[in-house]
């Protein structure tokens, strides 16, 4: 799953929001100098991954990809679902009880902001930018998607079609609508489920 709904499934605060953000970029990450909540949605980033990966829908979905597009399904399914999080808000979150689109990107960036000090140098470098441009916020619009995936495509260490998946997506909008729609909800319940066994009270939840 890509960062929007990460920090949407989080629990709710600056720290656990942080923390689903930072669960990709575990590796030189100095995790004992965070607070718990943010190590807590770092650990929990990585377990929520795996169990998305393996829904029979997202593995079928991965499949289904172009041939020459297939290798890199996994991470198309994780923008194109922050895509249609953002198109669907509304219905998907907020009128379930959940928090505003705004309140859930605000929070991110505070996080990223009270620790700055502590993050990645290169999260460090982007995150002001990711602030100031609302580019979680920014993924209803599909040039912004285009943009989002070239931006990975420049990080990979060899060159990738990935920017072409953006054709996939305007092509079958309404399965990755449909894809998040159906899951969403089973996720929380999860996640939920996850963290009672835990002993994690945090927030309110929304259905």
């Amino acid at each position: 799953m890509n960062y929007l709904a990460h920090a949407t499934l989080a629990e709710p605060s600056d720290d656990a929001r942080l923390g689903s953000l930072l669960g990709d970029f575990r590796r030189g990450l100095e995790l004992e100098r965070f607070p718990e909540d943010v190590r807590y949605a770092t650990h929990e980033h990585a377990a929520l991954d795996v169990h998305f990966d393996a829904l029979p829908e997202v593995r079928a979905l991965r499949r289904s990809f172009p041939e020459h597009l297939r290798r890199y399904a996994g991470i198309l399914i994780d923008v194109f679902v922050d895509h249609a999080l953002v198109r669907g808000w509304n219905v998907l979150v907020a009128e379930r009880g959940g928090p505003a689109l705004g309140e859930v990107t605000s929070s991110l960036y505070r996080g990223l902001e009270q620790h700055a000090a502590l993050l990645p140098p290169r999260l460090a470098r982007v995150a002001p930018h990711m602030a100031a441009n609302d580019w979680l916020g920014s993924y209803g619009d599909l040039r912004n998607v285009e943009r989002a995936l070239g931006g990975i495509a420049a990080r990979l260490k060899r060159d990738s079609p990935l920017v072409e998946g953006i054709e996939v997506l305007r092509a079958r909008g309404p399965e990755f609508d449909a894809l998040t729609a159906d899951v969403l909800p089973r996720l929380r319940g999860w996640l939920a489920a996850r963290r009672a066994q835990d002993g994690r009270t945090i927030g309110t939840p929304w259905h």
